[in-house]
């Protein structure tokens, strides 16, 4: 994740949070810092900075931040009175690639914005932009929860043992000869599980972003889908996005996509970041919109079932790359593809002060070369689907975004209509 940090090829983390004052007063600009700086200061990743191994040698390490300072991480003086306003800030931030050196990451806090959806009083968003280095999903996700909350932190945080930077780059020198040996040996089963072509159209990068997000009704969707066994809340995702990218894009639509998942159980990980990945058909061309989920319901079980091999292969050829080998390398010919990366944040109790969350928006894989990515994100009853364009290519991002919410409804409609149908035949048997 750290070599795949660079400015025109980025791994970074974008996500929005909406956090709701209903009837109470959000915090102002003095009592948020003094906030987020109690709490920031001890969770220990949020400490924590990169730094380099002379030469390049050798691996970057991980060093505390002395003296840390809170300012260093916010921006509280966003002007933006809209929710659309907040995505297309939230474009911005990604087109800005957070350099892995300087500062891993930073919250950029928007207040007064009245018409998110669900908003009862004022509205405090505070977007996330942060390298991947720094942790996958779930790392994400347990840091945020501990962020956004009351409870009880522990008030010593240990600190990080620094190695001697000159001898680590002596070690890499020793180490480089026995490591490529061993890469060459891993090569051949890692190549096993390249990734496929997803046959996407060409696109072309200028630099800008667009953003945009539609929610839906979690609660719903989870009733709806008793009738339907096997069937998850991801497949579902997957199926609304699938329709749409197939109706959005005609023949240049991408076939596959690329699932980003944490690291299966029992497989050895190393650092922060356990995120793998694992490609699913997209069923373009079944017509039939239950057909097409159970298809990609049955792509996701047939991909997860060999994931724990796959990533056993590729992690051990990445282990054993030494630092001066690993190069981030771009394609010559971009294609139209999709990321899709899920995470349930699970019931709404993150906080800010007296404001409760609504609802959050993630765009995995926040890079200036990504063309097409979505995220699938949900808390409590909202479960966002997001999508994050680096390509003119896709066009009006509220176009794609109405193709979304129509696409939402026609599988919502599918879903109901079997359960109505399992209802109704329930009502009417004997008992």
């Amino acid at each position: 994740m750290i070599a795949a940090n660079v400015e025109n090829r980025s791994t970074d983390v974008l996500t929005i949070f909406l956090f709701d004052s209903d009837s109470s007063l959000p915090l102002d600009r003095k009592e948020l810092l003094e906030l987020l700086a109690a709490r920031a200061s001890r969770i220990p990743q949020l400490r924590w900075t990169l730094t380099r191994v002379p030469g390049g040698l050798n691996f970057p390490y991980w060093i505390d931040s002395k003296p840390f300072d809170i300012d260093d991480h916010v921006e509280d003086n966003v002007e933006i009175s809209t929710w659309k306003g907040v995505f297309e800030y939230s474009a911005e931030l990604a087109a800005r690639f957070v350099d892995p050196y300087q500062c891993l990451w930073r919250l950029h806090v928007i207040r007064g914005v009245r018409d998110a959806p669900g908003v009862q009083g004022e509205a405090t968003v505070v977007i996330l932009k942060a390298s991947h280095a720094l942790g996958d999903g779930r790392m994400y996700n347990e840091i945020v929860h501990d962020l956004f909350s009351t409870k009880q932190l522990p008030d010593f945080v240990p600190q990080l043992t620094t190695p001697n930077p000159w001898w680590s780059s002596v070690m890499g020198i020793i180490g480089t000869p026995r490591k490529y040996v061993r890469a060459l040996r891993a090569l051949p089963e890692s190549r096993k599980y390249d990734a496929p072509d997803s046959g996407g159209g060409a696109v072309t990068f200028t630099g800008e972003r667009s953003a945009t997000a539609v929610a839906l009704d979690l609660v719903l969707i989870r009733e709806i889908k008793k009738e339907w066994p096997g069937v998850t809340v991801t497949a579902i995702a997957q199926t609304v996005i699938s329709l749409s990218l197939e109706e959005y894009f005609g023949d240049k639509s991408p076939r596959s996509m690329q699932v980003m998942s944490g690291a299966p159980v029992g497989a050895a990980v190393r650092g922060q970041n356990h995120m793998g990945c694992y490609h699913i058909d997209l069923a373009l061309g079944t017509v039939d919109i239950e057909e097409r989920l159970v298809a990609i319901t049955k792509n996701n079980n047939q991909a997860k079932a060999g994931y724990l091999d796959a990533y056993r292969a590729v992690r051990a050829l990445q282990y054993e790359l030494p630092a001066i080998a690993i190069k981030a390398g771009l394609s010559a010919e971009p294609k139209l593809g999709t990321v899709a990366s899920s995470v349930n944040r699970g019931p709404a109790v993150m906080t800010l002060g007296t404001s409760k969350i609504l609802s959050t928006v993630s765009f995995p894989y926040a890079s200036p070369r990504s063309p097409f990515n979505h995220g699938i994100y949900s808390v409590g009853d909202v479960l966002a689907i997001s999508v994050l364009s680096g390509s003119p290519d896709s066009g009006d991002i509220d176009d794609y975004a109405t193709v979304l919410e129509r696409n939402a409804a026609r599988v919502q409609a599918c879903l109901a209509e079997r359960s109505t149908t399992a209802r109704a035949r329930s009502a009417s048997s004997p008992t």
